[in-house]
């Protein structure tokens, strides 16, 4: 009982440290970064048209993973139910996106790393038990790269959903192998505990899966030490041809859909990337879960000199990798003398197998997280290319999981350090119990022998306990040290964290209407352009313009109808009429440019906004595919033409110079 109670102190302190971190900022205002509107759309989206368009989120109708925001859309809705005024007013799917993302990273990710790492330290006494319950969740909040980069970097909230919900999957797929390589249990109770712990894997997996399927390889990537180490051969072989399948499926699939000449020159893949961290960079911030500070000026990925609770962090991994390393020499190495393991280190008579195999797996896992992390934010070339491919090769997707290979290592080591104090301990009392009952007895007159014992043979005792003295020493002075970077981890992790505070200060800054640029995504002024333009146009009506302008906020913000609601709208499956209207503005011919816009929605006007050049913090690789929208000459000669007409009763230029060209022009559509 008492582990339950710290564990849920564990997860209820984890919950305040996020909440108390949240940019409150964005508690009225969007989260401003080149995938939000993305987001706030998919919601939108969800609540306009319900649950018909699950499968087809994204502006083309292609698919996107719906969990995260048919959270969101349920909380709009039921909020605005029973007049919650959180979720009844134009912010109400932003309000709604932050509470899920809350509610994943608070909420999900430290109590499923809670019972992820609980595993591995469940047969550990009380005291430990109840220290680990409430250290582990507030270490999963204490991390710089997960789940806070999630929301800073992005911001990517399907993914980071995805990666809070990815430890439950991981616990259930090792309940489910236990069940699998359980030969002890009789026939009818193995098979009934095969079927309930296939079943919740299989419903954990959906679960993640309807998160964001991308997570599938993160998945892969960490457990795949525990199918190597823990299950028979022939199941082995054939996971890894069910790998094979899946990996010749994805190739033939992205070979058709995505056409590249470059898919057998890995060397050539993501040939604009550049690597973000040199070596030392990327380890210290692997090593110390992302606790470093550095120079705020030259960004975030810089940082490369740990705080103190980044030196403890340091000191605990490496004691833990030594932990899981003795572990698997006592345990698995079989020429190891175990009649010195026992008298030096107080390890059982007979090696524990299953705790061998969890730590070389352990081991592993943390092995492969690294190596995909240095490749992804350090290493170049064809290898750290195909690595990555899965993870957009850049370290933003790498970095969550990096908890998820320290963390259970951790637990583990502190279960290893428990059984070490405990067994070591009881050798001292035994050794204690034996020689007060041979002094007893001699002292009777009881038994000859001991009371006839040589020079030489109490001089053996003697040292026997001094050495079990030393050993006790030794086993308290380690657990000592242990707890207390334990302690500085937890609260100074809590009280000087750099990366932490640079992004909450990023965000808040990006969320600020109030900005020195007036072309920048979202300010003052463009919000309220929007809001007026949205009173003119209605909800229903047709608008164009560039969405990197900043106007792909009017629908998240007033549910506007734009055509382009993303920054990336894909002309696959249903976009074709993306290209075409961009290809038919920049064409020059009136009719031409009427065409097809108006026949999109040929029952509602249709309506071209400009707004400015597009914001400079928005990075696009393809961006100038929307240049024509911005061609002062190409706009005049529509609007000369009787193409464009000008709506009179929204002025948009009152905002300053710099809106000089602003307006909203409505489309001279034929009649249909």
């Amino acid at each position: 009982m008492l582990p339950v109670l710290a564990g849920l102190a564990g997860v209820i302190a984890a919950f305040c440290i996020v909440v108390a971190w949240f940019p409150s900022a964005l508690w009225g205002t969007p989260i401003q970064g080149i995938d939000a509107p993305a987001h706030y759309y998919f919601v939108r989206k969800l609540l306009n048209h319900g649950p018909s368009v699950l499968l087809t989120l994204q502006s083309n109708d292609g698919f996107y993973p719906p969990l995260f925001h048919v959270c969101a859309a349920l909380l709009v809705a039921i909020g605005g139910a029973l007049g919650i005024p959180a979720f009844t007013g134009s912010m109400a799917v932003m309000d709604a996106v932050n509470c899920v993302w809350i509610l994943g990273a608070g909420l999900l990710w430290p109590l499923g790393m809670l019972l992820l790492c609980r595993y591995f330290f469940r047969r550990a006494s009380v005291v430990t038990r109840c220290i680990l319950a409430f250290a582990v969740p507030v270490l999963a909040v204490s991390s710089g790269a997960n789940p806070y980069q999630m929301l800073y970097a992005g911001p990517l909230l399907s993914y980071g959903f995805a990666s809070n919900l990815l430890p439950f999957l991981m616990l259930a797929t090792l309940h489910f192998m236990d069940a699998i390589t359980d030969t002890r249990a009789e026939r009818n109770e193995r098979n009934e505990r095969l079927l309930k712990t296939g079943l919740l894997t299989l419903l954990a997996f959906v679960v993640v899966a309807g998160a964001q399927p991308k997570m599938m390889f993160t998945y892969i990537l960490v457990m795949l030490p525990f199918v190597l180490v823990r299950l028979p051969w022939k199941l082995i072989a054939a996971v890894f041809a069910g790998l094979a399948v899946c990996a010749v499926g994805f190739f033939i699939f992205a070979v058709n859909i995505y056409k590249n000449s470059r898919y057998f020159h890995p060397e050539q893949w993501f040939h604009t990337h550049k690597p973000a961290m040199t070596l030392p960079t990327s380890l210290t911030y692997a090593f110390s879960d992302g606790m470093v500070t550095g120079d705020p000026a030259k960004g975030l990925i810089s940082f490369n000199v740990p705080t103190v609770a980044g030196r403890a962090m340091i000191a605990l991994l490496v004691f833990a990798i030594v932990a899981a390393i003795a572990a698997v020499v006592m345990n698995l190495v079989p020429f190891v003398p175990r009649s010195k393991v026992v008298r030096g280190l107080g390890a059982a008579d007979r090696p524990d197998v299953a705790l061998g195999k969890d730590a070389l797996a352990l081991l592993l896992a943390f092995g492969f997280v690294l190596f995909v992390f240095e490749c992804g934010a350090t290493l170049t070339g064809a290898i750290p290319n195909v690595v990555t491919a899965a993870w957009y090769r850049n370290e933003v997707r790498t970095m969550t999981m990096l908890p998820l290979g320290i963390l259970p290592l951790i637990a583990f080591a502190g279960a290893c350090l428990d059984r070490w104090v405990i067994r070591v301990r009881n050798a001292g009392d035994d050794s204690v119990r034996g020689g007060s009952a041979m002094a007893a007895s001699a002292e009777a007159g009881r038994t000859v022998v001991v009371s006839a014992e040589t020079p030489s043979a109490v001089a053996s005792h003697a040292v026997t306990g001094s050495a079990m003295t030393a050993r006790v020493v030794a086993s308290r002075a380690v657990s000592a040290i242990c707890a207390s970077l334990m302690v500085a981890v937890l609260i100074g992790a809590q009280t000087v964290n750099p990366v932490k505070a640079m992004m909450v200060e990023s965000l808040t800054n990006a969320a600020s209407l109030e900005k020195s640029d007036p072309n920048e995504q979202l300010t003052t002024a463009k919000f309220d352009a929007l809001k007026r333009m949205v009173g003119v146009t209605g909800t229903d009506a047709l608008i164009i313009s560039d969405p990197l302008n900043g106007s792909m906020y009017a629908t998240a913000l007033f549910n506007a109808n734009m055509l382009y609601p993303v920054y990336n709208p894909q002309d696959t499956i249903h976009g074709q009429i993306f290209g075409q209207v961009e290809r038919d503005f920049a064409s020059g011919d009136s009719a031409t440019m009427l065409g097809n816009a108006c026949g999109i929605n040929p029952s509602q006007p249709t309506y071209f906004l400009s707004m400015g050049p597009q914001a400079p913090s928005l990075e696009f690789q393809f961006k100038a595919q929307f240049n024509q929208f911005h061609d002062a000459a190409l706009i005049a000669k529509y609007v000369e033409s009787g193409a464009l007409k000008p709506v009179a009763t929204l002025d948009l230029t009152t905002y300053g110079d710099y809106a000089a060209d602003w307006a909203l022009y409505q489309l001279n559509c034929p009649a249909r």
